[in-house]
């Protein structure tokens, strides 16, 4: 039997008292900003730094309180969903639920922001899991579940068609940029399901279970990142040229 610590039940409210503090930060300042002279709906490290808002608040809804009003809604929703008893009988280890998130939404996807000036594509991949993530709520709720991050989700579909439009096509990064960070959010969430499916049906341990977890966020950076340098720039050509230009004037 598994039961919740204080951390596991406090984390999601710590992640949205971020959100928060970012967001003042985001739409109130400019110190999230990479140039000040332009919208910060085309700013590539502004967008960054927006879809680590949209995760900590997706995980607030996820594990704080859903649209329902259920409190930590969705471990015992993905119970459900793989046909295991609720919590504390589900064999998920409660673990799991921090390394998945904590790893990804409070140190990858901030990390990836802070990188975003010198490495746009890298900048956005939590943008490739929230589009991946988004599909996959969606079809949940095509069979009724609107609870345990639904909501969000929908704010993920709009932020993915925006960026989409903002970042990438002529003047800006790739549509082969775009396939590949879509590419990778389903690498990630492979990544976060086969072990699973491994741990519950084969026995893995549960520590490379959580390595495995600890290691994703960044393996989808890595990606990126060797996408970005694929062919010297080539996917995003746009974005360096224009730090290119930016770092001569300075």
């Amino acid at each position: 039997m598994h039961y919740w610590n204080w951390f596991d039940i406090a984390f999601p409210w710590i992640g949205g008292v971020g959100a928060i503090v970012l967001a003042v930060l985001l739409f109130a300042t400019d110190r999230l900003r990479s140039d000040p002279s332009r919208s910060r709906w085309h700013d590539w490290v502004w967008l960054s730094w927006l879809g680590v808002v949209a995760y900590l608040l997706h995980n607030f809804e996820e594990y704080g309180i859903d649209l329902l009003g259920t409190f930590h809604a969705f471990p015992d929703m993905i119970c459900a969903q793989l046909g295991l008893p609720p919590y504390p009988n589900c064999p998920i280890p409660p673990v799991f639920f921090l390394a998945v998130n904590i790893t990804a939404f409070w140190i990858a996807a901030p990390l990836a922001a802070l990188l975003s000036r010198r490495h746009p594509l890298v900048g956005l991949s939590v943008y490739g899991i929230m589009m991946i993530n988004a599909l996959l709520h969606m079809v949940a709720a095509l069979g009724g579940n609107f609870g345990g991050g639904f909501l969000t989700s929908l704010l993920f579909a709009a932020l993915a068609v925006w960026i989409i439009r903002a970042c990438f096509g002529p003047g800006r990064m790739s549509y082969g940029a775009l396939a590949l960070l879509v590419a990778g959010g389903i690498i990630v969430h492979i990544v976060l399901a086969a072990p699973l499916l491994l741990f519950l049906n084969l026995g893995m341990s549960t520590a490379v279970l959580v390595l495995l977890q600890l290691a994703n966020p960044f393996l989808l950076m890595l990606i990126l990142w060797l996408g970005e340098r694929w062919r010297d720039g080539k996917l995003i050509s746009s974005p360096r040229n224009q730090l290119t230009s930016r770092a001569a004037r300075t």
